[in-house]
């Protein structure tokens, strides 16, 4: 399973064997501010559970720079104690409802969480490079009243990577989630609708961030789901 990209990073525990993700085994695991496509490989009876942080939620763990941990799969005892992992995992296994389970996992995690305040400026840079309007870095920074050298500071502490790199990932979703949801098959109007210049730039973004061209992803997006993209062994019945 291809996993794309998000800018956020997400904790994953494992309910029975460890889970092979990229090429490491875990059985439990936080993978860092994402930011290049993550693959996952199943097995018959895999059974495990991840949670999903905001774009800066992990910074409230342990207040470790982001961008030290861009992409990166680490181990959960550098944000907890081993004892409390080793119970964590235990007392989900053995709860039997999945809400149950959940709910367990949030207490624990939220009563590790460090409620110091995050640069007050960065939801707000988030939140608009999000929305559909077009803005440039050098136009965000002045309605922020900061300079893009600072703008990128508070970017590469919390979040992990620049604000120019984290717009070009929140537009590759933008159009992953069109050629998902969208019945025509142009590339054409996507392309355009996602401010890209021109469809060649489209598709060598696409393929950096999603490592499939859009096309074939468009061949392979009935198999999609809420949490993975595309079946990797799909591709070798593509007729590209």
């Amino acid at each position: 399973m291809a996993i794309f990209p998000n800018a956020t990073s997400n904790l994953l525990i494992s309910l029975n064997e460890k889970v092979h993700l990229d090429e490491s085994l875990t059985d439990s695991s936080i993978y860092a501010s994402c930011s290049s496509t993550a693959v996952l490989r199943p097995y018959v009876g895999m059974k495990f559970m991840t949670v999903q942080f905001n774009n800066f939620g992990l910074f409230y763990l342990k207040h470790i720079p982001a961008h030290e941990l861009l992409d990166t799969l680490l181990h959960m005892d550098l944000f907890f104690c081993a004892s409390d992992i080793d119970r964590i995992s235990s007392q989900l296994k053995e709860i039997d409802n999945i809400c149950d389970k959940f709910i367990e996992l949030e207490s624990f995690i939220l009563a590790h969480v460090q409620l110091d305040q995050v640069d007050s400026r960065l939801p707000y840079a988030i939140n608009t490079l999000k929305s559909k309007q077009a803005v440039s870095i050098d136009q965000l920074s002045e309605s922020l009243c900061i300079t893009n050298r600072s703008l990128q500071k508070i970017f590469k502490k919390y979040v992990g990577m620049s604000p120019i790199h984290f717009k070009k990932i929140v537009r590759f979703n933008r159009a992953a989630n069109l050629l998902l949801s969208s019945s025509a098959d142009s590339l054409t109007n996507i392309t355009y609708e996602c401010g890209y210049y021109d469809q060649a730039h489209f598709i060598k973004d696409f393929r950096k961030f999603g490592g499939i061209s859009p096309s074939e992803f468009l061949k392979l997006k009935a198999n999609s789901s809420d949490f993975y993209n595309y079946n990797l062994t799909d591709l070798d019945n593509l007729a590209l």
